[in-house]
């Protein structure tokens, strides 16, 4: 019983690692800035650039904080009603984040007496997840448009996420180049977060002192 919750929580782990790397990439205005230039974003919208910059904050903040899409009235009712869809689902995923981590950390506290194979059965867990969620990344990105729209089809219950180019702040902004792009570095990071912790999990278990008490 106890190696099936070993494996389970080393599939949480691979999870929440996931989800930190949305997170951190989906309010990194930084990274916004950098797409913004390698998609000709300020050369192809009637906004100024500090404009532009401000808008991505709004956004940004939306996401965060209990605040309003407000700056300048941008935005239309449409693009308003698609973001309080957004940021419900970021929400959740936050939610979702957060209770991850109270899951695993309880799950390690409990077991801390059994450290050794708790960690070799979260290294074999978290590797096998990391093949899977490869393999699913491999076929998404044989047709990235197609597995984008799905993904909207599926967590949004309307079509305000259809949004038009020629008078949307938001598709502007944002374009599919723009998520491609996110997507990568998204899966990069969790993939590079994870293999560390599989190398730091490995190396603790080849210590002395994690060896099992006679």
């Amino acid at each position: 019983m106890k190696k099936i919750i070993y494996y389970l929580c080393g599939g949480l782990i691979f999870f929440l690692i996931l989800l930190i790397s949305i997170e951190f990439y989906s309010l990194n205005s930084f990274f916004y800035f950098i797409q913004y230039d390698k998609n000709h974003v300020y050369q192809n919208i009637t906004y100024s650039k500090e404009d532009v910059r401000n808008i991505t904050y709004n956004l940004i903040d939306y996401l965060k904080y209990d605040v309003n899409l407000d700056y300048k009235d941008v935005f239309s009712n449409k693009e308003k009603r698609h973001m309080k869809d957004v940021k419900y689902i970021f929400q959740k995923g936050i939610l979702i984040k957060r209770l991850f981590e109270i899951v695993i950390c309880g799950i390690i506290y409990i077991n801390r007496k059994d450290i050794k194979n708790m960690l070799k059965s979260f290294n074999k867990s978290i590797l096998t997840t990391c093949i899977f969620f490869i393999l699913l990344c491999s076929i998404i990105s044989l047709n990235y448009y197609k597995c984008f729209t799905l993904f909207h089809k599926i967590f949004f219950n309307n079509d305000d996420w259809l949004l038009n180019p020629k008078e949307s702040v938001i598709i502007n902004l944002l374009p599919l180049e723009f998520f491609q792009s996110i997507s990568v570095y998204i899966f990069i990071t969790a993939l590079t977060l994870t293999f560390i912790l599989i190398y730091i999990n490995f190396f603790l278990i080849k210590r002395k002192k994690l060896e099992p008490k006679l």
